[in-house]
């Protein structure tokens, strides 16, 4: 079994990368296969809008779309991991997909005018968890963003699940993971006046996300 992370977000050991890694650490408490990758190292060029990978799922590009796309092919489930910026997924995670669009699947016609996406990847069942993550302190900011990631990724699926987790409040590096002493600092700054239950508040929510995302990997295993 095999669970690969896709990682949206430019920090390395930042809120969307320490709950990818949680869920990924609860796939290896499954016997799961784990791989983590930075969409920001694989130096990925915008989509040219040729529309040449729609009649075959090959880009004429030369990068490294491809080895994310082999990464996919053999993966048995996928995490996708995002801050919010803006409202909206990270610009490089957006390129991802948009280069991803007519490789990984093909859109069909069905009686009536509608359209139907079919992946051209190997149909087997793969589980798909999302992960994303904002400094906003309502989720509702990741409301278009994880709109299209279950449009894009929904053809993967083949019966399998997706489930997202959407964690809020955290505007700094790493902030999942603050101490009591730093959140009280947080709490200071925005004026609050007690620090100390501001602080208990942010802690318990956090930990939280966290547990969600050990639970949500031994899920995506099986």
């Amino acid at each position: 079994m095999k669970v690969l992370a896709i990682n949206g977000s430019f920090r390395k050991q930042g809120n969307t990368d320490i709950i990818n890694e949680k869920v990924l650490e609860g796939a290896r408490s499954r016997g799961a296969e784990t791989a983590s990758v930075f969409v920001d190292d694989l130096h990925i060029n915008s989509c040219q809008g040729c529309l040449e990978c729609r009649q075959d799922g090959i880009c004429r590009q030369e990068d490294g779309l491809m080895e994310i796309v082999k990464k996919i092919e053999e993966a048995d489930a996928i995490v996708v991991g995002s801050p919010i910026y803006g409202n909206y997924m990270t610009g490089q995670l957006k390129i991802l997909l948009d280069r991803l669009m007519g490789v990984i699947s093909r859109i069909t016609y069905v009686p009536g005018g509608g359209i139907k996406s079919i992946t051209r990847l190997d149909p087997k069942k793969r589980n798909i968890g999302c992960i994303l993550t904002a400094g906003a302190p309502t989720p509702e900011c990741a409301d278009d963003a994880l709109k299209l990631l279950r449009r894009m990724l929904g053809s993967l699926t083949n019966g399998g699940f997706m489930e997202e987790i959407i964690a809020v409040g955290i505007n700094a590096k790493g902030a999942i993971l603050f101490p009591k002493e730093e959140w009280e600092q947080v709490a200071k700054k925005y004026g609050v006046p007690d620090t100390a239950a501001y602080a208990e508040k942010a802690m318990d929510r956090d930990r939280e996300v966290l547990v969600r995302a050990f639970d949500l990997g031994c899920r995506l295993v099986g």
